[in-house]
């Protein structure tokens, strides 16, 4: 087999394939952002996707799947199968050198397929913990997370470098559970986008209702794994102290009819279009985030940059964005997040300088910085961005 790398010269190209991208979750938005930045600033990336819907576009390749499923687990998250030799066949005429993907699914597949075949750099972009999911969602048992983290352990051992999103999973692979080599692992991040970060932007206040500021904002995936069944004791705790709280609900889920049920007090906005989360962020007082399952969480940052403080739990991503105290709270039971609703709401000024710690600490997540070393880490030298 050829090294493409050798084959092309310096001139590199990444193909970055994913499983999903036009879909209602986290890992879909961050790559469509990703794309917007990529077309703006011409680099040598393309993203791949199998779809029967998205069309293709400038550094965006569309391949129609051969087959397209739902999974019992992930109901919302279709299963497509690509064809792998149409691929291929990109991949050799577009002369791609390096393979960055981001999905365990069949796309992960392909990005190995190509690895073998053409002897590639192969880059793997880590974006969910799967044993916390497993253990949350599936109600695996101890003996299960620890076969699946055999499995998951031969996956990304397959891949040359594993890019994280926070220090917790760093650890994790690096520590004696994983055991890769620290040098194989590139930390990176994401950024908000600029409806986040325009601060002249003024908001009609679309929850008319609540004008007092005492709005608790729950924002992202209502599922069981987000932590949102903690909601309802957590908020009537608070409001035993602090009357005048309300609490929205801002998303949508495969638990939305349960938790609605369980916790009718709240007031529940559906799905809501990404230009119009700055409306919601900038009408509520505090976020909060009950899920000890987000690697990154940009809802977080995305708050943070519309002035909003964040109450969460001190692990994975939110612990590494959060300033505790300062620009938000992190804490370790849902007890604690009453408390600190109460300590909140019950302080004018510690409202006041949360709000613009936030606005400080988000402002370190800028495309530009990120963009600049996760191209250095895959080897593909630029100047400047």
């Amino acid at each position: 087999m050829v090294d493409q790398s050798e084959r092309q010269g310096n001139v590199s190209r990444v193909l970055w394939l994913t499983d999903t991208y036009g879909d209602h979750n986290g890992v879909s938005m961050v790559l469509q952002a990703m794309h917007r930045e990529i077309k703006v600033r011409n680099l040598p990336i393309d993203i791949l996707v199998c779809s029967n819907t998205l069309k293709s576009d400038h550094h965006l390749i569309v391949l129609k799947p051969v087959s397209e499923f739902n999974i019992p687990f992930y109901r919302h998250q279709p299963l497509r199968i690509p064809n792998f030799l149409s691929i291929q066949r990109i991949f050799r005429r577009r002369k791609y050198n390096r393979v960055l993907c981001s999905t365990e699914g069949p796309m992960g597949f392909a990005a190995l397929y190509l690895k073998k075949l053409y002897s590639v750099k192969t880059y793997f972009y880590l974006h969910t913990d799967w044993i916390m999911f497993a253990k949350q969602v599936m109600g695996m048992e101890d003996a299960g997370q620890r076969r699946l983290q055999r499995v998951m352990r031969t996956w990304y051992n397959q891949f040359d470098h594993i890019f994280v999103l926070n220090t917790d999973q760093q650890k994790w692979l690096t520590g004696n559970s994983m055991r890769f080599d620290p040098a194989r692992i590139f930390m990176t991040a994401h950024w908000a986008e600029d409806i986040f970060t325009n601060r002249d932007t003024h908001t009609s206040a679309m929850l008319l209702t609540h004008q007092t500021g005492t709005v608790v904002l729950f924002a992202g995936r209502i599922s069981r794994e987000k932590g949102v069944f903690e909601l309802p004791d957590i908020f009537r705790k608070a409001r035993e102290r602090i009357p005048g709280i309300k609490m929205i609900i801002a998303g949508t889920g495969p638990s939305e009819n349960e938790l609605k049920q369980a916790f009718p007090e709240a007031e529940y906005t559906g799905w809501v279009d990404h230009e119009k989360l700055p409306e919601i962020y900038r009408s509520a007082g505090l976020l909060i985030l009950p899920s000890r399952f987000d690697t990154f969480s940009c809802v977080v940052l995305e708050a943070m940059s519309c002035g909003l403080p964040v109450l969460a739990y001190n692990t994975k991503g939110p612990k590494d964005i959060i300033e505790d105290s300062v620009s938000g709270f992190l804490v370790d039971t849902a007890a604690e997040m009453s408390e600190r609703i109460i300590d909140f709401f019950s302080d004018l000024k510690l409202q006041t300088s949360f709000k613009t710690a936030a606005l400080e600490r988000a402002d370190n997540y800028t495309a530009d910085n990120i963009l600049q070393q996760l191209l250095q880490d895959i080897g593909i030298q630029t100047c400047h961005l």
